[in-house]
C-alpha cells in the first residue's frame, strides 16, 4: 500500500531525486493504533474529523474538541512517532516519509460512508494537505473537505530562515510562536523530551518547503490569526491557489496559536466549516467557486 502512495511524489528535487524508493519508508505494517487516537467515538458517525498536529504537537493536543464538535462526528488525531507514548521510536524528518504513513495508518477508519475532513494547525497543515492529495490520487476515497490554520500553501516560498537546529534556536522558535503554551514544555527536565521531536520536526518542513503548485479539487478552509508574524494572512489566502474546489477564510484576533487565545470562535468556526463541507460531500462539483466567509 506505501507503494502507492510514494509515487504520487516527486523525485526530481536536488538530493531527494535518487531514485523512486530513496529514503521512502519501508514496507512493513504500520501499526494504525499507534498513529491514529479516537479521542471521541460516536455510533453510527457520519463525520470523521482527522487533526494533523503542529511541529513538536501531539495528538492529546486536540483532546478538548470532543465537548464541542458537532452530534454524530467523530474525532481522531495523529501521534507522530517520536513523543509521548512513541518516543522510543525514530522521529519523522521527512514529508515523504510521514505522509504516507499517516495515509495507511487511516485505511481502517475508511471503510464506512462517514465524511472525512482533514485539519492541520502549523506544519499540520502541510501533513494534511499532502494526506488529502494521496488520499485523492491513489485511493478512490476523496476528503470531503481540508481546513488549514496558520500556515502558508507550500507552493510559496518562507519570507525567512527556518531556525537552526541547536537548543536555543529551537527554543526561541517555541517561544516567538507560541508564547506562554510553550513554557510547560520547556522546563528542565522536559525539554529534554521535546526538544528531539521539534528539531525533526522543523527539518521536515525545512526540507518540504517550497513544493511546486499541485491543486487538489477538496475544498480548502483557511485560519490565520491577524497578529502572527510569522505566517501574514495575505500569504495564508493564497490557499485557494491549491484547489480547483471551493475556498473560504477566516481570521481571528491573537498570533499563530490564535486557536488557544479564541477558542469559543475558533469551535465556532470549525463547526461551521465542517457542516459546510459535509453538507456538499455528495454535490461537490469541481467549479473552482472561490467564496470567502
Amino acid at each position: 500500500m506505501l507503494l502507492r502512495v510514494r509515487q504520487a511524489f516527486p523525485t526530481d528535487r536536488g538530493a531527494r531525486s535518487e531514485g523512486a524508493e530513496a529514503g521512502m519508508p519501508s514496507d512493513r505494517p504500520v501499526a494504525g493504533a499507534s498513529w491514529i487516537r479516537r479521542t471521541r467515538r460516536c455510533r453510527d458517525a457520519r463525520i470523521r474529523l482527522l487533526c494533523l498536529p503542529h511541529a513538536g504537537g501531539t495528538a492529546s493536543f486536540h483532546n478538548s474538541w470532543a465537548s464541542w464538535l458537532p452530534d454524530g462526528t467523530d474525532l481522531l488525531s495523529v501521534q507522530y512517532p517520536g513523543r509521548q507514548d512513541r518516543i522510543s521510536e525514530p522521529c519523522a524528518s521527512r514529508m515523504e516519509d510521514l505522509a504516507p504513513q499517516v495515509v495507511q495508518a487511516l485505511q481502517p477508519h475508511l471503510d464506512d460512508d462517514s465524511t472525512l475532513v482533514l485539519f492541520g494547525h502549523s506544519m499540520g497543515a502541510w501533513v494534511a494537505f499532502e494526506v488529502a492529495r494521496l488520499l485523492e490520487m491513489s485511493f478512490a476515497r476523496r476528503p470531503a473537505g481540508l481546513i488549514v490554520s496558520a500556515q502558508i500553501p507550500p507552493h510559496l516560498p518562507p519570507e525567512r530562515e527556518w531556525p537552526g537546529e541547536s537548543d536555543e534556536e529551537l527554543i526561541a522558535e517555541l517561544r516567538r510562536t507560541g508564547g506562554t503554551y510553550t513554557d510547560p514544555m520547556l522546563q528542565p527536565g522536559l525539554r529534554e523530551l521535546v526538544l528531539p521531536a521539534v528539531r525533526a520536526d522543523f527539518r521536515l518542513v525545512r526540507e518540504y518547503s517550497p513544493q511546486p503548485l499541485r491543486r487538489i479539487s477538496v475544498p480548502i478552509t483557511a485560519f490565520g490569526g491577524v497578529d502572527d508574524e510569522g505566517v501574514p494572512w495575505t500569504r495564508v489566502a493564497k490557499w485557494r491557489d491549491a484547489t480547483t474546489g471551493t475556498f473560504n477564510s477566516h481570521t481571528f484576533r491573537g498570533g499563530h496559536f490564535y486557536l488557544l487565545e479564541q477558542e469559543q470562535e475558533f469551535a465556532h468556526q470549525v463547526n461551521r466549516a465542517i457542516h459546510r463541507m459535509a453538507g456538499s460531500s455528495a454535490t461537490y462539483s469541481h467549479t473552482g467557486q472561490h467564496a470567502d466567509s
